[in-house]
């Protein structure tokens, strides 16, 4: 594993990757790695596992060469609060009923938290204790009460660029959220009839639940992804996941492409599973009517693990 970890190091070195980012991605592939140990693989099964380091250095050097996606403007926000962060990471804790919210990344030193809106922004709680962001809305808000949709807030959080998110667990209903420009190391998400929009981003281990809510990624990360939705779609482009893609879906469809990622296990109850230069290394699929396709332009080799449907079509190949 040092070995293994040292090459990796002077190959993200070579890629003329900061300081900061090498040690982020090392702590990172250590912990993998130490998960894999405990879980009885081999030296040489985890290298064939994360690859050649060289090679894995090259792919993380191309993500972070890309553009940052377009930021949110403020003009139209009032700055609630800002807060000064006295470490390298922040833990963020989000519960909110009805309001919009974009997380994304500032060049400035603080953490910000703006809202738009009628609703009186002083029903709401906002603190920022031990590195640890925290913002509920205010619980008469919930089902018992409407409002028109012109009172309801739309909330903007920005995060120093040099500060990572140590987790962020967000917890929503009939609110959308959007993402961009910033490195969890851990995302929790559990959504009811709420879109998700995430471009250009780092989420490290990630879990989430949706009901009724789409989901669009572009140009993202991830060490692991557990998706589970009932009839929310999934729309992925040009994204790697270096570890496990699972995916559990009642009627949501699953659009992929240009996507990585080492293993792919898929439930679909009546949901359509596309992939389109989808390159897992090994796959698990089932589905009772829905159907399964990936069809790539390179010819990978791709392990069929478990393939199973009562009436689905389930295709693998060009």
């Amino acid at each position: 594993m040092k070995k293994y970890l040292e090459d990796l190091r002077q190959e993200l070195i070579k890629q003329k990757m900061t300081a900061k980012e090498i040690e982020e991605i090392i702590a990172d592939h250590e912990e993998m790695i130490r998960t894999a140990l405990a879980e009885g693989l081999s030296v040489e099964e985890i290298k064939a596992k994360f690859g050649d380091p060289s090679q894995l250095a090259e792919e993380l050097s191309d993500f972070d060469s890309k553009e940052d996606a377009e930021q949110e403007e403020t003009d139209d926000y009032v700055l609630w609060q800002e807060f000064e962060v006295n470490d390298e990471s922040v833990s963020i804790n989000v519960n909110l009923l009805s309001e919009d919210i974009t997380y994304q990344s500032t060049d400035e030193t603080k953490v910000k938290v703006f809202y738009c809106g009628k609703r009186k922004i002083d029903k709401y709680e906002l603190s920022f204790e031990k590195n640890e962001l925290r913002l509920s809305a205010p619980r008469k808000f919930g089902f018992h009460f409407s409002f028109n949709n012109e009172d309801d807030l739309t909330f903007l959080i920005e995060i120093p660029k040099n500060v990572m998110i140590n987790e962020l667990k967000h917890v929503a209903v009939s609110s959308d959220m959007e993402l961009k420009n910033l490195i969890v190391k851990q995302m929790t998400l559990n959504t009811t009839s709420g879109d998700l929009k995430v471009k250009h981003a780092s989420l490290g281990v990630a879990k989430w639940h949706t009901v009724n809510g789409d989901i669009e990624i572009k140009e993202t990360k991830f060490l692991s992804l557990n998706s589970s939705q009932v009839n929310g779609d999934i729309s992925m482009k040009e994204v790697t996941i270096d570890g496990d893609f699972k995916v559990n879906t009642v009627s949501g469809d699953v659009e992929l492409q240009e996507v990585t990622c080492d293993n792919f296990e898929v439930n679909t109850v009546s949901g359509d599973v596309n992939g389109k230069e989808f390159y897992p290394k090994m796959v698990a699929l089932k589905s009772v009517s829905g159907d399964i396709s990936i069809k790539n332009k390179e010819d990978r080799y791709i392990e069929i693990v478990k393939k199973h449907s009562v009436s689905g079509d389930i295709h693998i190949g060009r």
